[in-house]
């Protein structure tokens, strides 16, 4: 049998190689595709291999006939839709770690050059200058590094940074206190990280929460005189708010491989300030790296066509396709358990349990335990999760995993059951599926509730008291946020009370603030699904 792959963008020789001579692959490179017309030519072919300029949009895989397998060539899938893929049942693979040292080198390359002002000292030499003052740096050695976001890249800093005899903190909430202490570095919170910090680099991934994570009141938290490396992505900072604390002196520098809009509008000011290094997303870009990541996922989408080995899936948790199809349902709702866990956690997560029970699940405990795993991770480490990755990933960051069973209190016909430890607390949650495709949340720590794990819900523990949903609704209706649903769980009359309330819209952090000091609530935590 004969595959066709398409390819977008530029791949190493190396990569073009083995399609040229692999008897069964017939291939063709089209580059600068828009989205209409990749949709135009990708019907006939059986593989799409893509870089991070080629956008891969509902339109494209529904005209993808054949379409079977595409092919990120790095570690960025945000430019494929990939529910659309999961969808049609088109597999979405990528190569996380093909530019982890390249990445690892080009942070220290920023870092250094930040220091030492290196491109503004070589302009200003070039234009025949020659001011030594201007241009004086500051060492690394002895200060204070910290890294937010601690997987792969950052652990790499970590160990390049000790050697120039650095003090490494970081912030992972998935780091465990026992990992940190072999990596010999001290995991902090955020906030300590942001006050104790000389130097601070970002290795976080982008998510609903880490959006803007470095804005106006991060950086007013931050010592005076910090100095700030990006090269994960360019939303985790605020640009206007550092863009002033630039101005002002408050941030020393700044090195961004990464920016919001790339590329840049050329009013951009940050590609004209004095204390500002800045280069054109280079992380990934070195022979090597380049030569391995086109290597890397030529063999693995021929090897998907094949049906030999489908490593570095981010959407196929077992091979068989049938099965799939019966416990995709169960799968996608075992995810939601694991992001809810992880937003509800008080800490790093130190220890997982997983539990099934039921005719369609009971076989497939490792799946399903896979799933949790990684929706519980995928929304606070940098690293690229996936179905093949996420024990890993969770061994990693010291994250004991245990299949379990004697979580179960409730009678359905399936349930998957959750527990998780974090230093301090525990957390035991279950799921079922209505009518095989309706996800619910149906108990929370002996709390029976009926939830739909969808969209923005406030999670409250509170006394059971009258007028309290009416002081909530009096808050948000205040704010034009409309409640959608509001279903609880107590103890007792009178007792304490589980509220999941879901909401039209985002509610803003100063809301949160108004309504954790609302009696009679006792904690309440926005999730996001």
């Amino acid at each position: 049998m004969t595959y066709r792959i398409f390819v977008t963008d530029d791949l190493s020789q190396d990569a073009v190689d083995l399609l040229d001579t692999h008897p069964d692959v017939e291939f063709t490179v089209e580059k600068g595709l828009s989205p209409a017309a990749l949709a135009e030519r990708i019907a006939p072919y059986d593989g799409l291999i893509i870089r991070s300029s080629a956008q891969v949009t509902e339109d494209v895989i529904a005209a993808g006939d054949r379409l079977r397998v595409i092919g990120r060539a790095g570690a960025g899938i945000d430019n494929i839709d990939l529910s659309a893929a999961s969808a049609r049942g088109i597999i979405v693979m990528n190569t996380p770690g093909a530019n982890t040292v390249a990445t690892t080198e080009h942070t220290m390359a920023l870092l250094l050059a930040l220091c030492r002002n290196v491109p503004q000292a070589a302009a200003s030499l070039r234009s025949g200058a020659w001011d030594r003052k201007r241009f004086k740096g500051v060492e690394l050695r002895s200060k204070t590094i910290g890294i937010i976001g601690f997987g792969r890249v950052g652990q790499r800093v970590a160990r390049r940074c000790q050697g120039f005899g650095m003090n490494v903190i970081c912030h992972d909430p998935y780091l465990s206190s026992e990992r940190a202490a072999l990596l010999k570095v001290d995991r902090v919170s955020l906030d300590e990280l942001l006050a104790q910090s000389d130097f601070i680099t970002l290795h976080a991934a982008l998510t609903n929460d880490t959006a803007g994570m470095i804005g106006a009141e991060a950086l007013a938290r931050m010592k005076p005189g910090v100095r700030i490396v990006n090269a994960a992505r360019g939303g985790l900072i605020d640009e206007p708010a550092l863009i002033a604390a630039l101005e002002d002196g408050s941030v020393a520098g700044a090195a961004l491989d990464v920016l919001a809009d790339e590329p840049p509008d050329s009013s951009n000011p940050l590609l004209h300030l004095d204390n500002v290094v800045v280069t054109p997303h280079l992380a990934a870009s070195t022979d090597e790296a380049q030569r391995e990541v086109g290597i890397q996922i030529v063999r693995q989408v021929i090897d998907a066509l094949e049906g030999t080995d489908f490593r570095n899936a981010v959407n196929m948790p077992v091979v068989d396709g049938q099965l799939l199809k019966t416990l995709r349902p169960y799968l996608e709702m075992a995810e939601r358990l694991g992001s809810l866990q992880s937003q509800l956690s008080q800490g790093a997560i130190t220890k997982i349990e997983v539990a099934v029970e039921g005719e369609d699940i009971s076989e497939h405990i490792t799946p399903v335990s896979i799933a949790v795993l990684k929706g519980m991770l995928e929304r606070v480490v940098t690293d690229s999760v996936n179905y093949v990755n996420a024990q890993h990933v969770a061994s990693e960051r010291g994250v004991a995993v245990s299949q379990t069973s004697g979580l179960h209190t409730l009678d359905y016909p399936n349930l998957i059951s959750c527990r998780v430890e974090w230093d301090g607390g525990d957390r035991t949650i279950a799921a079922t599926l209505f009518s095989h495709d309706e996800p619910r949340i149906v108990e929370v720590d002996g709390y029976r509730v009926d939830v739909i794990p969808e969209g923005t819900i406030l999670v409250t523990v509170s006394h059971d008291e009258p007028g309290f949903i009416g002081k909530v609704g009096t808050t948000l209706g205040g704010l034009d946020i409309n409640i959608a649903t509001w279903k609880t769980g107590r103890s007792a009359p009178g007792g304490r009370a589980l509220s999941f309330i879901s909401v039209d819209s985002d509610v803003p952090d100063t809301a949160l603030q108004t309504l954790a000091a609302t009696d009679p609530i006792e904690r309440i935590t926005k999730v996001q699904f």
